[in-house]
C-alpha cells in the first residue's frame, strides 16, 4: 500500500467572515467577562435538534460552524425583508424588515388560514386581523428604546428619505394603535421583539401634483413607509445534526437539549439518537475523531459520502476529503453499512476527484471481545481504533511515467 500524499486545503476565492474561535467555548488565553463558560440550550422537536435562542445560535455557528439555518444554505442569514427596498430606504436606520404591500397580504392571508384551521369563523377572523394590522405610530417598546424607535419612525427620519430614486418622495406614516397584544399568542409561537413583531411596508398613495397653479391636475404616485404588526411571523432557528449535537454535550458539555421541557442525559441521549439514526453511533465516532484533529465535519450527502471535512469552516476552505465510515472488528470483518462493489467504488472516487476532494475509507476498528452491552454507552468509545485508508485512482499512463523517472 503506497504512502498517502499530503494536499494542502484550497482556500475560497473570495471570504467574507473572520475566523473567530474553533469551538464555542473559553480557551486559556480568553479573558474577560464576555469569555465565561456558557452552556446553550437546545430541543429534541421531531427527532430534530433545534436551537432557538438568538445569541445561542451565533455563537454556536460563529464558532465552530455547528449546524446550519433551517431557512437558510449555511449561516442563519434569513430575512423577510426586500433586497431592493432595504436599498432603496437605506438612510432609515432601523431593525425592522422593510417589505412590499403584496407580501404583507400574503402573511395576512396565511394569518386567516390558521385561524380558520382553529375553528374561528369569518367574521371574527376579519376582525381580529381588522384590529391586528392597523398601521402603528411606533411599537410599544420599552423605556429605554422607545425614543430611539419613536425617532426612527417620525419626522427626524423622513427628511432623510428625501431624493430617492425615480423622483419618488417617500414618507414614513404612522398612526396611533390600540393595544392588540391579545392576538400574540394566537398567531406566532415566541416573541423576539419589535424587529420581529412589527414590520414596515412600503404601501402607493395618491397625491394631488404640486402645481396648483396647472389647469388640469394630475395624481403622482407617493411611497410610504407604514408601521404594523406582523400578522404571521416566520423564525429561522438552528438545526444541529445528531452528531454535532451530540459532540456538544458530551465532548464539550456546553450544550443542554430538553425533551418536552425535560434535560436529556447522556446516556439517554446516546440511545435515543441511535433509535432516530440506526447508524449514529459509526458516524458519531468518527465525527468526534475528526473534530478532535481541528476538523470542521459536514454531513456529506451531497457527494454521496458519510461526512466532508473542511480546514476551519466552511466559509474559508473547500472540503478537503469525503469520508466514508464503516465499523470492523480486528480481522476487519463484519456487516458493512454500504458494501461498494468496484462500479460504485469507481463512481465515487470520479464523483471526488471532479469536485476536488479525495475520497477517504475511515474504519472504526472494535476489540472482538467488546459487547452489545457496552456499545450502549459512549464510554465505548475509548476502546475504538481509527485507520484512515485515502482512494484514489490509478491512471496507467501517469502511473508508468512515474516509474520511467525513477
Amino acid at each position: 500500500m503506497a504512502e498517502a500524499v499530503f494536499h494542502a486545503p484550497k482556500r475560497k476565492r473570495r471570504v467574507y467572515e473572520t475566523y473567530e474561535s474553533p469551538l464555542p467555548i473559553p480557551f486559556g488565553q480568553d479573558h474577560g467577562p464576555l469569555k465565561e463558560f456558557k452552556i446553550f440550550r437546545a430541543e429534541m422537536i421531531n427527532n430534530n435538534v433545534i436551537v432557538r435562542n438568538a445569541e445561542d445560535i451565533e455563537q454556536l455557528y460563529g464558532k465552530g460552524y455547528f449546524g446550519k439555518g433551517i431557512l437558510s444554505r449555511s449561516r442563519p442569514s434569513f430575512t423577510i425583508s426586500d433586497p431592493k427596498l432595504v436599498a432603496k430606504w437605506k438612510d432609515m436606520k432601523t431593525n425592522m424588515p422593510i417589505i412590499t404591500s403584496k407580501r404583507y397580504q400574503r402573511s395576512v392571508e396565511w394569518a386567516a388560514e390558521l385561524m380558520r384551521r382553529q375553528g374561528q369563523d369569518e367574521s371574527t377572523v376579519g376582525r381580529i386581523l381588522k384590529d391586528y394590522t392597523k398601521p402603528l405610530e411606533h411599537p410599544p417598546v420599552k423605556r429605554d428604546e422607545e425614543a430611539q424607535v419613536h425617532d426612527e419612525l417620525n419626522s427626524g427620519m423622513v427628511s432623510n428619505m428625501e431624493g430617492t430614486a425615480g423622483g419618488e418622495r417617500p414618507s414614513v406614516r404612522g398612526l396611533h394603535h390600540e393595544d392588540g397584544s391579545q392576538h400574540i399568542g394566537l398567531l406566532h409561537p415566541g416573541d423576539r421583539g419589535p424587529d420581529h413583531e412589527y414590520v414596515l411596508v412600503e404601501e402607493a398613495e395618491c397625491a394631488m401634483s404640486e402645481r396648483e397653479a396647472a389647469p388640469n391636475e394630475e395624481l403622482v404616485q407617493r411611497n410610504r413607509l407604514i408601521c404594523r404588526r406582523n400578522p404571521y411571523r416566520i423564525f429561522e432557528y438552528l438545526q444541529l445534526s445528531l452528531e454535532e449535537a451530540f459532540f456538544l454535550v458530551y465532548a464539550l458539555g456546553c450544550l443542554s437539549i430538553y425533551y418536552e421541557k425535560e434535560p436529556l442525559t447522556i446516556v439517554k441521549l446516546w440511545k435515543a439518537f441511535t433509535v432516530v439514526q440506526p447508524t449514529f453511533r459509526t458516524t458519531y465516532m468518527a465525527y468526534h475523531y475528526f473534530r478532535s484533529k481541528g476538523w470542521v465535519p459536514k454531513v456529506g450527502l451531497k457527494y454521496g459520502t458519510d461526512l466532508l471535512l473542511y480546514r476551519k469552516g466552511p466559509p474559508f476552505y473547500h472540503a478537503s476529503y469525503s469520508v466514508i465510515i464503516e465499523l470492523v472488528d480486528d480481522h476487519f470483518e463484519g456487516s458493512l453499512r454500504r458494501p461498494l462493489s468496484w462500479k460504485s467504488l469507481a463512481a465515487l472516487s470520479r464523483v471526488s476527484v471532479n469536485v476536488s476532494k479525495e475520497l477517504m475509507l475511515c474504519y472504526l476498528i472494535k476489540p472482538s471481545t467488546m459487547t452489545d452491552k457496552e456499545m450502549e454507552s459512549p464510554e465505548c468509545m475509548k476502546r475504538i481504533k481509527v485507520q484512515e485508508v485515502i482512494l484514489s485512482r490509478w491512471v496507467s499512463s501517469r502511473e508508468r511515467s512515474d516509474q520511467d523517472d525513477l
